[in-house]
């Protein structure tokens, strides 16, 4: 009767070079696959070093991802890890926001940042965006959209970037934020609320400095009379003139804060009786003038 051992040898030795021929033909295509990997990680750290340098943030960090994965090596993983700490601390971040012309707020608006769509619904969450300079648009279904440009610093971290819609026959309100000047007010509201402040910071250095006057002239009279109970007529030279120099400074300080006080009074009454012509002609326009002409400055 002939063995079985011979075949079941044999069957054994075929999966052996079987196994060993997979391996052979594994090993390669796993080393190549390792040096794509290392090839890619490198490529991906050049180029968000050049993306980062060009101030594009936002496609140096998927970059900087690429490069800080594990199947990286050590160095390259290390330093994009590093980068992606820099770059987070440096990147910017907006919050667009929207109101009517009562002050509600508008959630349903489309925004587009540089032509590209950033969010369809303006739900107070902050976007990340590139520094330099951007064109934002506001968009809601029937009312007319807001166009405002916006200067994004590196490292501004949600900044508020607010617009006001209008009705469609109004012109848009300007963004909140962005360094836009508040719509109806314009640089003569800038110059009536400029008016009474310098009127109150003259006014209040020149009282300050009336008080430090008192206080010098008060300080010398009584080392002045000290002098002239304890020591007259043989008082050393330095104490008289450390009173001489007292009562100078009390004159001086009193002729500056008086000066002070007087502007800051002035100017205060002059603003006064501006403002106060102004509501006079919009209040009562003048004589032969339409009603309806002055229905716009009245709605103000």
């Amino acid at each position: 009767m002939r063995s079985l051992a011979p075949p079941r040898a044999h069957a054994c030795v075929g999966r052996v070079l079987l196994a060993a021929a997979t391996l052979l033909a594994v090993v390669p295509l796993a080393s190549r696959a390792s040096a794509d990997d290392k090839q890619a990680c490198v490529a991906a750290s050049e180029k968000a070093q050049q993306l980062r340098s060009a101030g594009k943030l936002g496609d140096a960090r998927e970059q900087l991802n690429i490069c800080g994965r594990t199947e990286c090596p050590k160095l390259v993983q290390q330093d994009c890890t590093q980068w992606m700490s820099e770059l987070l601390a440096s990147l910017p971040s907006v919050v667009p926001g929207a109101k009517d012309r009562k002050g509600r707020d508008v959630v349903d608006a489309r925004v587009t940042v540089d032509g590209k769509v950033v969010t369809e619904v303006l739900d107070g969450k902050a976007i990340v965006i590139d520094p330099g300079v951007h064109t934002f648009v506001f968009e809601s279904k029937g009312l007319p959209s807001v166009k405002e440009q916006v200067v994004v610093k590196p490292g501004e971290k949600n900044r508020i970037v607010t617009v006001t819609f209008a009705t469609p026959d109004e012109a848009p309100g300007p963004a909140v934020g962005a360094g836009s000047e508040n719509a109806g007010g314009g640089a003569g509201s800038s110059n009536d609320s400029s008016a009474p402040v310098a009127a109150y910071v003259l006014g209040g250095i020149g009282i300050a400095a009336l008080g430090a006057a008192l206080y010098f002239d008060l300080a010398a009279s009584s080392d002045a009379h000290d002098l002239r109970s304890g020591c007259s007529p043989n008082c050393a030279q330095s104490d008289v003139d450390d009173v001489k120099t007292k009562y100078t400074i009390a004159g001086v300080t009193a002729g500056i804060g008086g000066a002070l006080l007087v502007t800051g009074i002035v100017l205060f009454f002059v603003h006064g009786k501006g403002s106060s012509k102004t509501g006079i002609n919009l209040l009562h326009p003048s004589p032969g003038s339409s009603p309806l002409a002055a229905a716009p400055l009245l709605r103000f």
